[in-house]
């Protein structure tokens, strides 16, 4: 579909003068392409990206060979030139660039990407192709994309034509925060108008009833059982039953099971393609999943309009399938009424997709569905975790398929658990592609086939396989039942301690069972077939006893190692997920000297307590703090700048237990969700959607909206608290955010009037102005303010935009010198690059470098600027340039601006806005290109290392080559010829031997 040819053209397409000037081009490295499936979803396009790769790195057969390119951008054309040709009418492929659907950027190699073009624009059920790029350069790769995006707006503005191109297969999912009441069971799938108002006057009649049972059984709170949505029959549940109600519908409340009130249940209601999740961010992972086909109607409280719910099918393991309502909870009525509407227009998509008239048909049982879920399920787990989940994915497929994947997996000799999946995901995309073409969509009538011999084999072969599914599904499930069963039934004997009286019991069943048959007995009895150590003849009470017990210490024994397994297996996950977080290169690192003291002050009984010499811990954070202890510093540091700093009674935040503050909603949940996929995208620990990462800093940034109902959130409180939880974990990321904004009164520039964040713009502009003349005329000659460029410094903390070591290290001296460093660290930049800033002369110029190149670091200019920092002093400046702000305030409110003035300044406070509006949005755009210095330095350091290894061991191997070769030869002349002729018929008779095992063996 999509050859890779060369094609001349006449030269004057090219060649056009008005053409030339808009023509750029790209030196890149063209990995190759795949066709994939018109189902294939975002989640899934990773690893077709890890799998080119792959294929070009390890120079396998595929549709095109790595090579380097040059990339002409001409609109509205895209053309790939071989990089050894000079003539661009040559080239290998050409596209139009408002064809291309989607770009994708690789998070952990920032060098590659890749675009989704389709085969033929008009055609949607054509197939789709990936094209993958590296660049020699990762910073190279955001202006690519940035230009290909360009020439495509201007093709489609000179078609004047929307873009054709449908987006169903890369669906976003929308998700909103909830409070879980809980369930009833009704009796109808539909739904009354009053079900909702009739639920919450169920839930709060039971918990009126279970805090009267607690007052007069003196049980506590902390006793009751932890929340969960299969929850057993609740004691007050037949009380409530029971009650009488005249003209109740079908729908009504019949078996109430509300929430725990005492712990956290709040939850995040996702709406998928084809199903609803509800995730908790306590536990960080999936508590409850629902398809559209399985709700039967949704609504919305009457009196309660902050409360919603949907009933669905519940299926039960005794009895019929039962219908089942679930309650929730919304901030405000808004955000219900915005629920209602995204799941009205998720249920009317999944109902066109699925429907004849749609021409791309997708149903819940599609395999391609199945494979989005699994890839959106392994999504930012690193290998071994990822593993164990698509081996449990394997699982569910029939045994002739497991087998087949097996083979081809292990025929490629996977050298990692990463690859190995990847090659499994491979084999799996191409299994679910096949099973595409003949899947027949829910509620659709397979077509008959003119051979009725065909329809049959295909219907016996796809019952056989789905008997193979039910069998394993079977399997897997009686296995952990019984596994559930035997593992209650032994900690039950165990807490009985080997009582006499239970033995005696187990022990006359064992002699009642003589006039039995063993394979009626139970597999733990010492006479069961399959562990009868005993003859009938031995089979006295006592011998029984002793079996008993031994096999009752080696049960407990095997629970003893499974707990173990699972300690051992968390463990791991921390050790991985701290390594994770850690995963960046650090600044003006600290001597073992230092490293020993910081050792020391931390393992001394009570050192949070006990105040430590100030310019002892000062010297110790100036020479360096170590990566792997950073978060414990940097608690220890706030605690004694506490010890010192007592705040005022009015300015302390309030004392809500951050557990507490889980358990409340948000109404600044829209603004964090948004959020979360812009805090560090291209670190591994955030980047995945709704991961652990993203999740913890939701409950940290909420947590905080809801102390500070002042500032609540604001953009750029989530840098700051991500690289907190980098170093710590939630509670005491929590508390040291608070110590941040309040101790440190980092707040103040958050609050909704923002003049805290006027004044230090101020403040940096007169600290250029007395520092840097030179730079603060150039600057102003341009009206270029500090808050152009210098705003998201202040905001984030330099955390958006600069390497996470130099802001680590900034962090360490926030800690031990205040607010002071970050005026510090900003006059060291713009200093160190002033030279630089006044060859621009430009505006966009300028900002773009002030933007753009300043955050580009190396090594040790980062580490010259920590060290600028530490050794200036302007504490006495910024008290004197804040007074005079206060007073140049107070004499233009004293004077009251003419009219004119006053619709000028309204215009320039309205363009102020909007340019700090469009700061924030190319802070965000930026982000995802600051940290590429790391990742380039590390990735050219391990090629030559590795380059050099491999030339050093070629030269050794050919020399041990020649070396042989001399040895054999001079071998041969010292043998006579008699003895070379016996030497001779031995090879021919071994290689004729060889090939005769060989025909063997391809024989079935």
């Amino acid at each position: 579909v999509f050859p890779v040819h060369y094609t001349c053209k006449n030269h004057y397409t090219w060649n056009n003068d008005s053409n030339q000037k808009a023509d750029k081009r790209f030196a890149l490295w063209y990995m190759g392409w795949s066709s994939l499936d018109k189902r294939t979803t975002l989640p899934m396009l990773p690893w077709l990206v890890g799998e080119i790769r792959r294929k070009s790195e390890k120079n396998e057969s595929g549709p095109a060979q790595a090579r380097e390119v040059q990339m002409y951008l001409s609109p509205p054309l895209i053309r790939c030139v071989p990089a050894n040709s000079s003539n661009p009418s040559v080239f290998i492929f050409e596209h139009k660039a408002q064809f291309i659907s989607r770009f994708i950027h690789n998070s952990h190699d920032l060098s590659y990407f890749a675009y989704l073009i389709r085969s033929q624009p008009d055609n949607p059920e054509s197939e789709m192709a990936c094209h993958v790029f590296k660049a020699c350069d990762p910073n190279q790769v955001p202006e690519v994309i940035s230009s290909i995006r360009q020439v495509s707006k201007a093709a489609l503005k000179e078609e004047s034509k929307p873009k054709q191109e449908s987006d169903e297969s890369f669906y976003n999912s929308q998700k909103f925060e909830v409070l879980y009441c809980g369930k009833v069971t009704v009796n109808h799938k539909k739904a009354p108008s009053t079900l909702i108002d009739d639920c919450i006057d169920k839930f709060r009649q039971h918990e009126i009833e279970r805090k009267h049972l607690r007052l007069l059984n003196g049980q506590r709170s902390s006793t009751e059982a932890p929340v969960e949505f299969i929850v057993g029959d609740d004691p007050l549940s037949s009380s409530l039953c029971e009650v009488d109600e005249p003209e109740r519908h079908a729908s009504a409340p019949n078996n109430v099971q509300p929430s725990d009130a005492d712990k956290n249940r709040t939850m995040l209601f996702q709406v998928g393609r084809f199903e609803v999740n509800l995730i908790s961010p306590d536990t960080k992972s999936v508590v409850l999943e629902k398809n559209f086909k399985d709700i039967s109607s949704c609504s919305q409280g009457v009196k309660q309009t902050d409360h919603f719910g949907f009933i669905c099918r519940d299926v039960v393991e005794s009895g019929p399938a039962q219908y089942v309502c679930y309650v929730f909870q919304c901030a405000s009525e808004s955000l219900v009424d915005e629920v209602m509407l995204t799941l009205k227009q998720a249920f009317t998509t999944a109902a066109a997709l699925q429907s004849s008239k749609n021409q791309i048909k997708l149903c819940e049982a599609c395999p391609m569905h199945d494979l989005h879920k699994l890839c959106e399920r392994i999504e930012g787990l690193y290998p071994p975790r990822a593993k164990l989940a698509i081996q449990k994915y394997l699982s569910q497929l029939s045994d002739n398929e497991q087998v087949n994947i097996f083979e081809r997996v292990q025929k490629m000799k996977p050298a990692s658990d990463h690859e190995e999946n990847e090659l499994v995901i491979l084999h799996l995309r191409q299994l679910c592609e096949t099973k595409q073409k003949s899947h027949v969509h829910i509620g659709e009538v397979p077509q008959q086939n003119a051979s009725g011999s065909t329809v049959t084999s295909d219907n016996s072969i796809a019952g056989r396989n789905k008997l193979d599914v039910f069998k394993n599904k079977a399997r897997s499930s009686l296995t952990s039942s019984l596994e559930n069963i035997f593992s209650r039934v032994c900690v039950c004997v165990v807490r009985l301690c080997f009582s006499t009286k239970v033995l005696d019991f187990l022990v006359s069943i064992c002699c009642f069972s003589d006039h039995m048959d063993g394979r009626e007995l139970l597999p733990l009895s010492p006479r069961a077939p399959q562990v009868s150590l005993l003859s009938p003849e031995q089979g006295s009470p006592a011998d029984y006893r002793a079996l008993w017990k031994k096999a009752i210490h080696q049960q407990i024994l095997l629970i003893r190692m499974e707990k173990e397994n699972q300690r051992l297996e968390a463990s791991r996950d921390e050790l991985h997920i701290r390594k994770m977080k850690l995963d960046y290169q650090e600044v003006c690192q600290c001597s073992k000297e230092v490293q020993a003291l910081w050792d020391r002050t931390l393992s001394s009984p009570c050192h949070t307590k006990v105040q430590w010499d100030k310019e002892e811990i000062h010297s110790a954070v100036c020479q360096g703090v170590p990566k792997s202890r950073r978060g414990e510093v940097w608690l220890l540091l706030s605690q004694q700048y506490r010890l010192r700093h007592r705040l005022p009674q009015r300015q302390q935040p309030p004392e809500t237990p951050y557990q507490d503050l889980l358990k409340q909603l948000t109404a600044q949940q829209h603004a964090i969700l948004v959020d979360l996929g812009r805090t560090f995208p291209t670190h591994q620990y955030f980047s995945t959607q709704l991961g652990a990462g993203q999740l913890s800093l939701y409950n940290l940034l909420k947590a905080y909206s809801l102390l500070d109902m002042e500032v609540g959130y604001c953009q750029g409180i989530s840098f700051v608290a991500g690289l907190l939880l980098l170093h710590m974990s939630e509670e005491q990321a929590f508390d040291t955010l608070k110590f941040l904004m309040y101790d440190l009164s980092i707040r103040r520039q958050y609050r909704p009037d923002m003049i805290s964040l006027q004044i230090q713009m101020y403040q940096l502009s007169r600290l250029l102005h007395d520092y840097h003349r030179n730079l603060y005329t150039h600057l102003e000659e341009h009206e270029i303010c500090p808050s152009l460029y210098a705003a998201p410094w202040f905001l984030t903390l330099f955390a958006s935009q600069f390497p996470l070591g130099f802001v680590a290290r900034i962090f360490d001296l926030l800690f031990v010198q205040g607010t002071e460093v970050i005026f510090k660290v900003a006059l060291c930049l713009l200093s160190s690059h002033g030279g630089e800033i006044l060859e621009c002369d430009g505006f966009e110029s300028i900002v773009d470098y002030l933007k753009s190149t300043i955050p580009t670091l190396t090594h040790s200019q980062m580490e010259e600027t920590i060290t600028k920092a530490i050794e200036m002093d302007i504490s006495k400046q910024l008290h004197a340039y804040e007074v005079e702000y206060h007073v140049l305030q107070d004499e233009l409110s004293d004077a009251p601006p003419p009219s004119e003035d006053s619709d000028r300044l309204d215009k320039l406070e309205k363009a102020n806005a909007q340019l700090k509006k469009q700061n924030m949005d190319l802070l965000e755009k930026l982000q995802a290109a600051r940290l590429k210095i790391q990742t380039l330095d590390s990735s050219v350091e391990s090629f030559l290392s590795r380059e050099s290894k491999m030339k050093h061991l070629l030269r050794s191997l050919e020399q041990e080559k020649a070396s042989y070769q001399k040895t054999i030869e001079r071998m041969r002349s010292s043998l006579p010829s008699d003895a070379m002729a016996d030497v001779e018929m031995t090879q021919l008779k071994s290689s004729t031997n060889g090939k005769a095992k060989e025909t063997a063996c391809k024989k079935p």
